[in-house]
C-alpha cells in the first residue's frame, strides 16, 4: 500500500523507551500507533504533536494511546506531566 513513499522520523522529546510498540520512522501516510505506559495516579499528562496540543485515547490498563498518520515531513513528540498534588 505504502509502495516505496519515503520515511520520516518521529522524534521523542524525552527517548523513545517511554514508548513500547514506537518506531524511529514510518512511511508517509502510515497510521503511527505507539503507547505511553508511564502512566501515574495524580499526574495530569499534556501531549504535543509538532507543537500542537494532541488528545490520545486513554486504553486503561494499556496507558494512553497514541494514534496519527505519518505526514510527509518529520514530526516531534513530547508529553508534559503535572502533579495534582503539589
Amino acid at each position: 500500500m505504502f509502495g516505496r513513499a519515503k520515511k520520516y522520523k518521529v522524534n521523542y522529546q524525552d527517548g523513545r523507551e517511554f514508548f513500547p510498540g514506537a518506531k524511529d520512522s514510518y512511511r508517509a501516510g502510515e497510521t503511527v500507533v505507539f503507547y505511553f505506559t508511564l502512566v501515574a495516579t495524580d499526574t495530569n499528562y499534556t501531549f504535543y504533536l509538532n507543537g500542537r496540543r494532541f488528545q490520545p485515547e486513554y486504553c486503561g490498563g494499556k496507558g494512553y494511546k497514541i494514534s496519527f498518520v505519518m505526514p510527509e515531513g518529520d514530526v516531534d513528540f513530547r508529553v508534559e506531566s503535572k502533579n495534582t498534588m503539589l
